[in-house]
């Protein structure tokens, strides 16, 4: 070994010595700061579940007061579906924002094919039909849970499905709404000080409501519903597994309360200047 390279190693040593010393010292000069970072971040997660709160009241003062009939609450569609489709292997192709996570039980690779990544819309309905083309004839039960918004963009997919003879159920969490906008709204009119009961122009969908079913039933599919209850949802999806088991493209139409579950929905509205 020459001399020079002896040197470049003890150089080497010296100068990881000195960014050694010179890390702690860093974390040390931060750590006094450690507490307050804590303490802020405790203080968005209160304000985010507390804003979830918010919006959740808000929805159901928004359902009261446009005389809206019978509807169930997300969670218990979510819940009520994965009870009643677990015995049958089902693989989840989509599932709507705001689905509440705390009720899905992913042990295998196929229990949750997953989403589209990309934040638009209408792309359910031709997801739906490719991923249960891919599972077809396979153990899985091909099942997608997608919003009445996802479902009217791109519903002509069911034709295809019908015509490939592509079986496959397909639950809409229909809440009359883009609620996505919904939100988006309420948040600028936060923003802006402005009345946030006006959040629902130009987004709700009823008066009159869709018919999501005949939609369906157009296209040669079977469409069951409007159901708006947990009794009725349990009853329907027991027709629509074996209407599928027999190579059927199902539509369930599942009216539930315009809402999220609110750790999405306090999600979303956490950036707001000035506000929390």
């Amino acid at each position: 070994m020459s001399g020079l390279t002896k040197i470049f190693i003890v150089l080497q040593l010296v100068f990881s010595l000195v960014v050694a010393v010179l890390l702690v010292l860093m974390v040390s000069k931060l750590e006094p700061y450690k507490s307050l970072v804590d303490q802020a971040n405790a203080g968005k997660l209160g304000a985010m579940s507390a804003l979830g709160a918010a919006l959740e009241d808000n929805a159901a003062k928004d359902a009261t007061s446009a005389g809206a009939t019978e509807r169930m609450p997300l969670a218990d569609l979510a819940r009520s579906t994965m009870a009643a489709l677990a015995p049958h292997h089902p693989s989840y192709i989509r599932l709507p924002l705001g689905w509440p996570g705390e009720h899905c039980d992913f042990r295998h690779p196929l229990d949750y094919v997953g989403f589209d990544g990309g934040g638009g819309i209408g792309s359910g309905p031709g997801m739906a039909i490719g991923a249960a083309l891919a599972l077809r004839g396979g153990a899985r039960l091909p099942v997608a849970v997608l919003g009445d918004g996802d479902y009217l963009m791109g519903l002509t997919a069911l034709w295809t499905g019908v015509h490939y003879r592509i079986p496959v159920l397909i639950v809409i969490a229909n809440n009359e709404s883009f609620f996505n906008d919904e939100l988006h709204q309420e948040r600028v009119a936060r923003m802006r000080d402005r009345p946030v009961e006006n959040r629902w122009i130009g987004m709700r969908m009823s008066e009159p409501d869709f018919d999501l079913a005949g939609l369906a039933r157009s296209q040669g599919a079977r469409g069951i519903g409007p159901v708006r209850t947990v009794d009725a949802l349990e009853a329907a999806l027991r027709e629509g597994v074996a209407a599928v088991q027999s190579g059927a493209v199902v539509v369930i139409d599942a009216r539930v309360a315009p809402e999220y579950s609110r750790a999405v929905s306090g999600a979303l509205m956490r950036h707001i200047p000035g506000k929390n």
